[in-house]
């Protein structure tokens, strides 16, 4: 989906940007046309003002599509982010407030300066203008009286022709008098005078000397604002420097052209221009104000639409991570380079780590390498994370302590913005395996099964047609040990004839019994017996193991009355070629054992096992033959009904540790191909099915003695 960031309004933001920038300067503008749109001011104040609004635009468009990768505030948060951005929006506002109001003043301040510059400047022309004249003559009235300090003039009166009195005003007292003059006219003050005058009316005040003495340090011009009787008042003075004129009437003081001799103050009243500038200050203050009210008014209504906006994400959010932290899958996220920048708590508990340990580390450390290098733990980074994306893959994971597991991955691949992150789906095989081997094995005994089922049908003809020509065998030798018996009777009743003297005998009888002792015949006769007794011997234990491997073989569906005993001795008889050359068997079989209900040929497969155990426990001890011992018991309990059937073995014995493990599927003490795990599992379920238990008592070194106990009487199948 395509970023909203991509689809901005740019004009519409350009005239927010613009409109910002330029709200100083128009406002200065229409409280002052003489300033100039490009001053300084207006260029900080306008950029300032565009710099923080594009930055709140881009930290909007930011939080919309997320395309730039920056920690934005969380819902909780945006009170306090909004309480920050409403502080620099004050701060901003506060600042350009003081810096107009600070402008205004100044302004003022220069424009009374001016004024009194300008009043200065056209009262020193005139006293310049008088200066060059040397005064002037002018008719003595009340308000002009001849001046009495110039008396050393001889001129400082005179009478015209007319009769016309004059005085002499000099440069100074003609200024004076202008001053006074225009004190009363508009209120601008101006003030001759000197740290030596000659009128003592033109003493300086103290901020005067302080001037003065100021020019005398090469200081040519001093202004400021002073109180003077309780009003404001730009106060402007510059120094008075001795020409040629001026030494008619001050040589007598000693001064030289050059000299800096008093000076002129001009005194501008600020209460008039005040007044104006407080005005201007009003307006910018109410349209500050206005300003600051709609930008909080923008910040409040904004941060209060982000926070909702970020709380209904990260309520998304929170669901989306409940609901990743609930699955039974792991679920790891990787970077572009396959690192891993997260997991769910199903994947933390599948590979032993905690999230912390493995953030940064390649998918690659949690996959177990095969010995070629390749396989499971080749190099994921984003090129096969592509390249596996919407495929199921069965790779070895590896734990934290170093075991490893069967599991399947997934890969899916998505971007956040410019940035491209992958999925991985991570399923534990290790029980489906188990149930996969499971099956097959159950298969296998079902395959078992049909073949004992046929063995069984197979071997009760076999044994059929080796029965008939086996009781043949037995019927002709028993014939044979009558046959010979009756060769004995005869050769009794010739015995006295066998005992008499050669001489005594007619011929036939010495040639018989001249016969008799070169055939020696009592020993032949003794021979052919004891043939017979043998071939009879092995002949019933065919007959025995025949009709044993017919009761093992034959598979009935339903329990029938079976005796333990025969099932105990059929065993020992199918297994005695294994264990009759290394070592011995005991059996020690109670009588008349009451019958149960089971399936013989299933018992008989759990006593076989039981015998074939112990058969390689005592080979693995190493023992002799006249050492190494199996004793296989019954016993009956009437008290509890139960028949007690007990393997004993003096072989290695099993190891505490391992004691209650032995009757799990897959799990064996023998080597790789000497067991699958399922002998001890199967007698298990065969002998829980008749509804009894096995005990194991072992000591490790000595030997294992597994006891079997079964219910007399009525037992159903499980």
């Amino acid at each position: 989906m395509e970023c909203p960031a991509k689809k901005l309004k740019i004009p519409i933001y350009i005239i927010i940007v613009l409109a910002a920038a330029n709200i100083n300067p128009l406002v200065d503008i229409l409280l002052h046309p003489h300033i100039p749109y490009f001053d300084p001011e207006h260029l900080i104040i306008g950029g300032f003002m565009a710099l923080f609004t594009i930055g709140l635009i881009v930290l909007f468009e930011s939080r919309r599509c997320d395309d730039i990768g920056m920690d934005l505030p969380s819902s909780e948060g945006m009170g306090k982010y909004g309480i920050i951005t409403g502080l620099i929006w004050t701060a901003v506002i506060a600042s350009s407030l003081f810096w107009n109001i600070n402008l205004q003043l100044t302004q003022t301040h220069q424009i009374a300066l001016n004024e009194a510059k300008t009043v200065y400047e056209k009262d020193h022309l005139y006293y310049r203008w008088a200066t060059e004249h040397h005064g002037v003559f002018v008719p003595i009235t009340k308000k002009t009286r001849p001046n009495p300090y110039l008396r050393h003039l001889p001129e400082y009166k005179i009478m015209t022709t007319d009769g016309l009195a004059l005085t002499l005003v000099n440069p100074e007292y003609m200024i004076r008098q202008v001053y006074e003059m225009q004190t009363r006219s508009h209120g601008t003050l101006g003030h001759i005078t000197s740290l030596d005058p000659i009128r003592p009316e033109n003493a300086a005040d103290p901020w005067e000397t302080k001037a003065l003495k100021a020019f005398e340090k090469g200081i040519t011009e001093v202004s400021s604002v002073q109180d003077i009787n309780g009003e404001p008042y730009l106060r402007l003075m510059r120094p008075l420097i001795t020409e040629v004129g001026c030494l008619r009437c001050h040589a007598q003081q000693g001064y030289r052209i050059g000299d800096i001799r008093g000076g002129v103050s001009v005194s501008i009243p600020l209460t008039p221009l005040l007044a104006i500038s407080q005005k201007n200050i009003a307006t910018y203050a109410m349209v500050h104000g206005l300003l600051w009210l709609l930008g909080i008014v923008a910040i409040f209504f904004g941060t209060n639409s982000m926070s909702r906006s970020i709380r209904r994400v990260e309520m998304a959010e929170a669901r989306t991570r409940m609901v990743i932290e609930n699955m039974l899958d792991g679920v790891i996220t990787l970077n572009e380079e396959g690192r891993i920048e997260s997991l769910n708590s199903a994947a933390s508990r599948m590979f032993g780590y905690e999230p912390a340990d493995v953030v940064g580390l390649r998918l690659d450390s949690l996959l177990e390498t095969t010995d070629d290098g390749k396989g499971s733990g080749a190099r994921w980074d984003g090129d096969a994370l592509s390249v596996a994306r919407g495929s199921l893959r069965e790779l070895t994971g590896k734990r934290k302590d170093g075991s490893s597991f069967p599991l399947e991955i997934s890969v899916s691949e998505m971007s956040l913005g410019r940035k491209k992150v992958y999925i991985v789906m991570v399923r534990d095989n290790t029980q489906r395996k188990k149930a996969e081997n499971a099956l097959l094995n159950s298969q296998k005994q079902i395959i078992k099964q049909e073949k004992l089922v046929s063995l069984g049908t197979m071997v009760a003809g076999i044994a059929h047609e080796i029965n008939n020509p086996a009781q043949a065998i037995s019927f002709s030798m028993e014939g044979l040990k009558m046959n010979i018996g009756y060769v004995r009777e005869l050769l009794d009743a010739l015995q006295p004839c066998l005992e008499t003297d050669d001489a005594e005998l007619p011929p036939a009888c010495r040639q018989l019994k001249e016969k008799a002792a070169e055939l020696r015949l009592d020993l032949v006769l003794r021979g052919i017996n004891d043939i017979a007794e043998r071939n009879i011997e092995s002949i019933e234990r065919i007959e025995h193991i025949i009709n044993s491997t017919k009761r093992m073989a034959h598979s009935d569906e339903q329990f029938a009355p079976c005796d333990i005993n025969t099932i105990v001795n059929d065993a020992i008889t199918l297994t005695h070629n294994q264990i009759k050359y290394c070592m011995n068997l005991e059996t020690d079989l109670a009588p008349d054992l009451p019958r149960i209900k089971g399936l013989a040929q299933e018992l008989g497969q759990v006593f076989i096992n039981m015998i074939i155990n112990a058969r390689d426990a005592v080979q693995a001890r190493g023992l002799s033959k006249k050492e190494a011992l199996i004793r296989v018991s019954t016993a009956y309990h009437p008290e509890r009904q139960e028949i007690e059937i007990r393997f004993e073995d003096n072989g290695i014995g099993i190891s505490q540790d391992i004691l209650d493990n032995i009757f799990d599927p897959f799990f064996t003490t023998k080597g790789v191909g000497k067991g699958m795990g399922l002998g001890l599992n199967l007698c298990h379920r065969i002998v829980e099915a008749h509804g009894g238990e096995i005990r194991v008592e072992s000591v490790v070194g000595e030997g294992t003695t597994f006891i079997l106990i079964l219910k007399a009487g009525e037992n159903q199948r499980a």
